[in-house]
């Protein structure tokens, strides 16, 4: 084994079988050993006359719990002891079991050694009760109480340690970027229920010890407490400190809790991106500390959100979540796709005749409508080039029918300028006229301009094809035109309806590009 893997296997024993053991063998050894000054002498004559008989029920039942336990934590122990030391054979199921009972390991752990030790007490209790049925029955009842409370301070040992060797051997190895969160819901203590198990543990018992001490020396039985709680200062001032102290320590571990409850509910409602939570902490220590610092980063999430929301008006919103998810980095990738390029017709001569505003409100409405029928087929708006558009098909978001989404695009971007102009011309404002061209072919995506400065678009041949394809949509006196390489990615049924229209040497290009419309009606 590796040194880590040594430290592992020993804290796995410590937790599920050394510490556990240990908490409960010297706690009865050490309860043995100061029985005498607190049980009854009667009780210790009964219990020597029990050694003296050697009744092989009582050994059985006083040990018992103990073997089974520890069977019951071996089981319990063999998805973990998988996980640990033979990782590449587990499955994903054995791993979630795993890290849910590392997790748990603690409680479960120590409830269980809790559990042995107060079933051996009372059955080892009820067969001495048995065997001595004239036995005092304060003896009985009071090492039933020793006994008990000397179970839950093995159990608050055992939980402690296991706590300890967990968090800081076993889980940073399991857990090493956090995330316990997933399966530390159910079965967990409060903070305010484990402050009762060591109050109980660390001022309770030892106080119930004294007492009983108290009740040895002076010739009393357990029977005589309340009265002398009533009449002696000593046990007045007693059960006073131990109200007092109870309720110290519970109100301060709700003044904990209370606080960190508010934070784990509000951010649940910020990871559900409700970004105006907020948290108010009456405290100056770390509480209120950490208070703030959960409403400082709402406020920024949220600034964040506005920003995001912003940026994604400005650009298509996958295009901003690729640069947000990406590198800011100049360059780009090849990609095969189909750039659709439109542009009104005549707009600079509308324009001359309208004030800016009129203008904007046209380009606007134009805008929209065209925006919509290009999102619902899946392209991104590149940019707006005056009243020009220019649509991606097929980039950043991969898509194999990209020819046919831009031309059933085209198609609709006609149809919702057709209800436009109806409704413009109930305003009184003018018909717009639009050309679109459409060409497929290889392009560059990515980042372009300079470190400080730079824009997500699409360049090359293509572009500049689908735009001088769009130019020769006035001289035909067509609203749709579309190359060879388009028309041969469309279905069948389409092709049939296409007029060629010929070839055309387009500027910048020194071969010719077969041009295809389709009627629309």
């Amino acid at each position: 084994m590796v040194p880590k893997q040594k430290l592992q296997f020993l804290a796995f024993l410590l937790i599920y079988f050394i510490v556990p053991f240990s908490a409960c063998l010297f706690t009865l050894i050490f309860a043995n050993y100061t029985s005498s000054v607190f049980l009854p002498e009667k009780f210790l004559i009964l219990f020597e006359a029990t050694v003296a008989t050697q009744d092989f029920t009582l050994f059985a039942l006083t040990w018992a719990p103990f073997p089974i336990i520890t069977i019951i934590l071996f089981f319990y122990s063999l998805p973990v002891a998988d996980y640990l030391f033979k990782k590449e054979k587990c499955s994903t199921l054995s791993e979630e079991k795993a890290r849910h009972r590392i997790v748990h390991s603690p409680m479960i752990i120590s409830l269980f050694g809790f559990t042995g030790w107060e079933f051996s007490t009372f059955l080892s209790v009820f067969r001495i009760d048995t065997l001595f049925p004239a036995a005092p029955p304060q003896s009985i009842l009071t090492v039933t109480i020793l006994f008990g409370f000397w179970g839950l301070f093995a159990f608050a040992f055992s939980y402690a340690t296991t706590n300890f060797l967990n968090k800081t051997l076993i889980i940073p190895c399991v857990f090493p970027d956090g995330g316990l969160g997933k399966y530390a819901t159910g079965k967990q203590f409060s903070i305010v229920t484990k402050q009762i198990i060591f109050w109980t543990a660390s001022t309770l018992f030892p106080i119930i010890l004294l007492i009983f001490g108290l009740l040895q020396r002076t010739n009393h039985n357990i029977f005589h407490l309340h009265y002398l709680i009533h009449t002696d200062v000593l046990f007045e001032v007693i059960a006073i400190m131990l109200f007092f102290s109870f309720v110290f320590s519970v109100t301060f571990a709700i003044s904990i809790q209370h606080p960190l409850n508010q934070i784990e509910e509000a951010t649940e409602l910020i990871k559900d991106q409700k970004f105006d939570t907020r948290v108010t902490i009456f405290s100056s220590d770390e509480l209120g500390l950490l208070g703030d610092a959960v409403n400082e980063m709402a406020e920024g999430l949220a600034e964040r959100e506005r920003i995001k929301d912003t940026f994604g008006r400005i650009v298509d919103p996958r295009v901003r979540d690729y640069l947000l998810s990406n590198e800011h980095s100049l360059g780009g990738k090849v990609v095969d796709a189909t750039i659709l390029f439109s542009d009104l017709r005549d707009f600079t001569k509308l324009s001359e005749k309208r004030t800016p505003e009129e203008v904007l409100y046209i380009l606007n409405r134009y805008f929209q409508e065209m925006s919509n029928a290009i999102e619902v087929h899946g392209g991104f708006i590149n940019k707006f080039i005056g009243d020009a558009i220019l649509a991606v098909f097929g980039t950043p978001m991969p898509m194999l029918d990209h020819a046919d989404r831009a031309f059933q695009t085209a198609l609709e971007m006609q149809r919702n300028l057709e209800v436009l102009n109806q409704q413009f011309l109930k305003e009184g404002l003018t018909e717009l006229k639009m050309g679109i061209g459409i060409h497929t072919g290889s392009l560059l995506v990515g980042n372009i301009g300079s470190m400080n400065r730079m824009e997500f678009t699409v360049i090359g041949d293509t572009v500049n094809t689908a735009s001088r394809v769009e130019g020769l949509c006035k001289g035909l006196q067509k609203n749709l035109l579309i190359t060879e390489n388009t028309a041969n990615l469309l279905a069948e049924s389409i092709r049939n309806h296409l007029q060629l229209e010929g070839e055309y040497e387009l500027k910048g290009r020194e071969s010719k590009e077969k041009i295809y419309s389709y009627p629309i009606v």
